[in-house]
């Protein structure tokens, strides 16, 4: 008896793990965020580095939404299928306005591929920290958290 009391509280916290976690949709367009044009230009100057390919466009590709990163104004965007892998998971960028500028939080590096993604209440450096789900196949996922070092995010040492 005990043990399924245990087995049934670990699969409702799991559940409400994966229901915190955010998915972009398809009403998260780059139009709906009402940014300027010369900020959708910075944008996607500032996604090009850390791309793994570039869209025919950068407009239709996407998925945005504006976040509270805490210390600053925040932009996820996510790919949508060109930026895409074989398990569903998109690229996924996290962006930052600093002073008017749009800044990646994964800096040049590649950003990750995810499912989806949650930002915490917890912040470092004044950022929220980010874990994402990656798919990994039929009933498998993984997570990774990243915290802000000050200058970008990065993995979380377990």
């Amino acid at each position: 008896m005990r043990s399924c009391t245990v087995l049934g509280l670990s699969v409702t916290l799991l559940c409400a793990s994966e229901a915190l976690a955010q998915r972009l949709s398809q009403q998260d367009t780059i139009a709906a965020t009402h940014l300027s044009a010369a900020e959708v230009q910075q944008i996607i100057a500032a996604l090009e580095p850390s791309a793994y390919d570039i869209p025919d466009s950068w407009t239709s590709e996407l998925r945005a939404k504006r976040v509270d990163l805490g210390q600053n104004p925040g932009l996820v965007l996510q790919g949508t299928s060109f930026l895409c892998g074989a398990t569903g998971n998109c690229q996924l960028f996290i962006l930052r306005n600093v002073n008017g500028t749009w800044i990646s939080l994964f800096g040049d590096e590649q950003t990750p591929l995810a499912e989806s993604f949650q930002l915490a209440s917890h912040r470092t450096h004044g950022i929220r920290d980010l874990t994402i789900v990656t798919n990994l196949g039929a009933e498998s996922a993984d997570r990774e958290t990243y915290q802000f070092d000050g200058r970008v995010y990065r993995r979380r040492r377990k």
